[in-house]
């Protein structure tokens, strides 16, 4: 069997072992930066995003070298190559654009680890991006996580609708849609300042904070972004219900905990006193 391999690559063996060698260095260089991180006092999501940056950097720069150690060969078989080239590009179509997908990433960055986005029906926290496809753990609609992984191809990225539920860094602005029957309207007044309450009392220890990040991010981009207060706004498309839309600021983490104050609040608001209701 190795002479018939001899004999298939005549006076290449030692570019084949130079090429196995970095492969073994590459997977010992990524299993030690992955302990040494384990290692360390940080944050999970910010350990995660070293990780996944550190083995991309350390693959691609194997995968060049590799490529230079056979350059000369890969010249030789130019032309056969070139002969054969139109039928690898339709064999291999999906697998090129999955890394034109990454190329996409790395150049525009439309998100990074630890964003929220939604793609293509998923919506989840970004946890890994390779060179061929995007990991997300599955949020529901209230932000929670379900528990499940899921995961798409790069190449889908050049042809479907993205969605970075998280490109304002710490802050996001969260809509939070409450109900309202039609025949509570003669009490709009009161809902609505109910309402305005509960979210100003949810948001009080940071509202002051994110009204001065998005400030800052309006400045530095050149883009005039929301105030990041309380803001108020009926969806009356409904004729049965209609729904109270109320747009916080709040931190990524904080949504669903939000969401469910200012629902809570509201409606213990309105509530009957004990005597009325009785």
């Amino acid at each position: 069997m190795f002479e018939q391999l001899a004999q298939w690559i005549p006076g290449q063996w030692e570019k084949v072992i130079l090429s196995f060698t970095l492969m073994g260095v590459a997977l010992l260089a990524s299993h030690l930066w992955a302990r040494y991180l384990s290692s360390e006092e940080m944050a999970p999501e910010k350990r995660r995003i070293h990780l996944v940056w550190a083995r991309n950097i350390i693959w691609l720069l194997t995968l060049l070298l590799i490529i230079t150690i056979w350059a000369s060969t890969i010249a030789g078989f130019a032309l056969s190559l070139a002969a054969v080239a139109g039928a690898i590009l339709i064999v291999s179509k999906e697998l090129l654009m999955c890394v034109h997908g990454y190329l996409y990433l790395s150049l525009v960055q439309p998100y990074k680890i630890g964003d929220v986005i939604e793609f293509n029906q998923l919506r989840g926290r970004v946890v890994d991006i390779d060179m061929f496809a995007t990991t997300l753990v599955e949020l529901d609609r209230a932000g929670q996580r379900t528990g499940k992984l899921a995961a798409f191809p790069n190449g889908l990225l050049l042809t479907h609708t993205l969605i970075n539920a998280s490109p304002n860094g710490a802050y996001e602005l969260h809509a939070i849609r409450i109900p309202v029957p039609e025949r509570l309207s003669h009490e709009l007044d009161r809902i609505e300042a109910a309402a305005r309450a509960a979210a100003d009392q949810a948001t009080a220890a940071w509202q002051e904070d994110a009204m001065r990040h998005f400030r800052k991010l309006s400045e530095e981009n050149f883009i005039e972004l929301p105030s990041g207060k309380t803001k108020l706004s009926w969806d009356f498309s409904n004729a049965e219900h209609w729904v109270l839309v109320i747009r916080v600021a709040c931190p990524i983490e904080e949504r669903a905990k939000v969401e469910q104050a200012v629902f809570r609040g509201t409606w213990r608001a309105l509530a009957p006193a004990p005597s009325t209701a009785a």
